[in-house]
């Protein structure tokens, strides 16, 4: 078991480079968990990825050593979604976190996974545009994670969950396919719409790799409302 565990570590090290595959028993407990504080994690190893690409091989690597994979973005969540417990690999997307992409004229972002949610609100606020999802995590929450799980928010009620926002995705499936859903069109009628498949799968169905993410205009002189309502 040992000598085969080595071997998968060594896999996954050719694809990423040695920095970036962890094996070290506070790393493994570190990224092998969310918030919960729950469950006991217990993940062969961590591996951080750069690209698409990268994503693909450790799905190949994954797949050919029959190894379950537990995606984990800022890791705030409170269901156990990103916890890793039979020896899964974990695959943080840290290290995927650059925004790739913007049209002014669309309000559209593209950017990868790994983007913490309150710089890609930064970004819109430098452009003059808002993106109105936010949370208390917000300063380490992850875009593909609030994909993942759908999150709501302190705003959900004016502006809706994270589905609202998300025109297109990439995805890698589990066999390592690479799926280009909707591609950031308003309009689309060419068939199922397979974005609302995995918006809130947590996961299940395959890796977020990349997000097309819809802006909005700043809101002008907001109010807040007080309502007491007599029992």
């Amino acid at each position: 078991m040992e000598s085969s565990t080595e071997g998968l570590v060594g896999q996954l090290v050719e694809i990423v480079g040695s920095d970036w595959v962890k094996t070290d028993d506070v790393e493994l407990q570190y990224y092998g968990k969310d918030w919960t504080n729950v469950f006991h994690s217990d993940p062969i190893a961590i591996v951080l990825p750069s690209s698409i690409e990268d994503v693909q091989a450790i799905v190949e690597v994954a797949m050919d050593n029959q190894v379950a994979l537990v995606p984990s973005g800022g890791r705030t969540g409170l269901s156990g979604g990103a916890v890793a417990k039979q020896h899964e690999i974990v695959v943080a997307f840290d290290r995927m976190n650059k925004i790739l992409n913007f049209d002014a004229v669309d309000r559209q972002v593209i950017c990868q996974p790994g983007v913490i949610t309150e710089h890609l609100q930064q970004f819109a606020d430098d452009n003059d545009l808002f993106y109105p999802v936010d949370f208390s995590s917000s300063g380490s929450s992850q875009i593909g994670g609030n994909v993942a799980t759908n999150a709501g928010g302190i705003k959900v009620i004016r502006y809706g969950m994270t589905r609202n926002w998300i025109l297109g995705m990439k995805v890698v499936t589990g066999t390592g396919e690479v799926l280009d859903l909707n591609r950031g069109l308003i309009k689309n009628a060419t068939g199922y719409d397979f974005r609302h498949l995995f918006i809130g799968s947590e996961g299940t169905l395959g890796l977020i790799v990349e997000l097309t993410v819809a802006l909005c205009p700043k809101p002008q002189d907001p109010k807040v409302l007080l309502l007491g309502v007599e029992q």
